[in-house]
């Protein structure tokens, strides 16, 4: 995790000279226990000022696409990423997922699966909801509050870790994983209202 210090400082020193950063909540990550790091998805700088802004490393899933370019495959392996196959079930990135969250990592994860525009904040996918009851982890919902123009201010803020652990024992479909996803959604977006 060596170059991912490096890249993190760097990428730190960068963020701080273009944007005024505010984070808030931050005692709402877990120090050692695993969890997933939830929130919504604007712009490909996403991941990199929730990164920065969080004192332990995350692991992001991210899609595949991606990491067929050498030099951006390079990059998210030393950072930690690992790839995904969207809109199909991806059995590698599943057990990869819950692996890591088991391990005690903080595993970053859109909920949407993709960039959503404008203020609609869009659907969960179910994988939010099946991560979380099948590691026994939290989640943590977080709110990225700003446009990424420069020298304007960006807040991060990290809300209240969800517990789906009463859910570990029921027999739940596809669709219940779908709706369970949703409260993920919602939180955000209270997270969001509160920013209003």
């Amino acid at each position: 995790m060596v170059l991912y210090n490096v890249l993190k400082f760097i990428a730190k020193i960068v963020f701080n000279l273009i944007y005024k950063i505010e984070v808030v909540g931050l005692e709402n990550i877990p120090e050692k226990e695993g969890a997933l790091i939830c929130p919504n998805h604007y712009t490909w700088a996403d991941p990199v000022i929730v990164g920065i802004v969080t004192p332990r490393p995350i692991r992001f899933m991210a899609k595949v696409e991606a990491f067929k370019n050498p030099f951006l495959r390079f990059l998210l392996k030393y950072l930690g990423a690992y790839p995904v196959r969207r809109g199909e079930a991806d059995l590698n990135a599943v057990k990869n997922t819950l692996k890591l969250l088991k391990e005690g990592n903080l595993v970053g994860l859109f909920p949407q699966g993709t960039r959503v525009k404008g203020n609609d904040l869009g659907k969960a996918h179910s994988g939010v909801a099946l991560f979380a009851i099948k590691s026994g982890k939290k989640v943590i919902p977080v709110y990225i509050s700003g446009n990424y123009v420069p020298f304007t201010k960006m807040r991060v803020v990290f809300g209240k870790p969800i517990d789906f652990s009463v859910y570990s024992k029921d027999k739940l479909t596809g669709d219940d994983y779908f709706n369970l996803s949703q409260i993920v959604i919602q939180k955000i977006r209270e997270l969001k209202e509160g920013e209003n």
